[in-house]
């Protein structure tokens, strides 16, 4: 039986990704108790904000070690969305206090705007495209644009732990991630992205 969370931390509106869950046809809850993970085994962790706010807000509520212990079952699901796929990353350039992420992903999120040649504007907001590399998500159509907002991108350290990449200037970024068993991250918002990101919702559900 599937039961789906979205873990509620006290960062960034999550009344859209509940929206769009329901949309899709499934019962959705709010955690914030880590105790409560465990009635749960797909779990979406969101995020709108600093890096900095976010590990904090998981530490203040017990969240953060119990995440970590949660996944160590590969029969639950973790996926993370933009500050969230950030916060499955060892580290950021963001923090002011090098504190370190969940580190569940080999990764690193660096800042966008030092990678801009033409102008380019950060915050990154808007329609991008995604180029491939490999994806467990069945409904993922190639050449398709999905909603970003973000000044910070995650850059892998072991290219086996990017799905996908955008373009941004003349770099590439990780923009789907996952260690390959059962975490995933998202730096764009599917449930801001129409169709497209709806179904790579679903095939969270269904098929990760």
């Amino acid at each position: 039986m599937m039961n789906i969370a979205i873990i509620d931390y006290d960062c960034g509106n999550i009344q859209s990704l509940t929206n769009a869950i329901e949309y899709l046809g499934y019962e959705v809850n709010l955690v914030n108790n880590p105790n409560e993970l465990y009635k749960y085994n797909k779990l979406i962790l969101p995020g709108v904000g600093s890096f900095d706010s976010g590990v904090s807000s998981l530490l203040k509520t017990g969240l953060f070690d119990e995440i970590i212990n949660w996944v160590e079952n590969e029969e639950n699901k973790l996926l993370g969305i933009c500050l969230g796929m950030q916060l499955l990353c060892n580290s950021s350039e963001e923090s002011s206090k090098n504190i370190p992420g969940l580190s569940l992903i080999d990764a690193t999120v660096k800042s966008l705007s030092k990678y801009r040649s033409n102008n380019e504007k950060v915050p990154h907001i808007g329609w991008n495209n995604i180029t491939l590399k490999k994806t467990p998500f069945k409904s993922f159509i190639e050449n398709t644009d999905f909603y970003f907002v973000h000044s910070f991108a995650v850059f892998v350290n072991n290219e086996n732990l990017s799905l996908a990449k955008t373009p941004f200037s003349h770099i590439y970024f990780d923009s789907i991630i996952s260690n390959n068993r059962n975490i995933f991250g998202m730096q764009f918002h599917p449930e801001k992205s129409h169709i497209h990101g709806l179904n790579l919702l679903e095939d969270f559900f269904i098929h990760a």
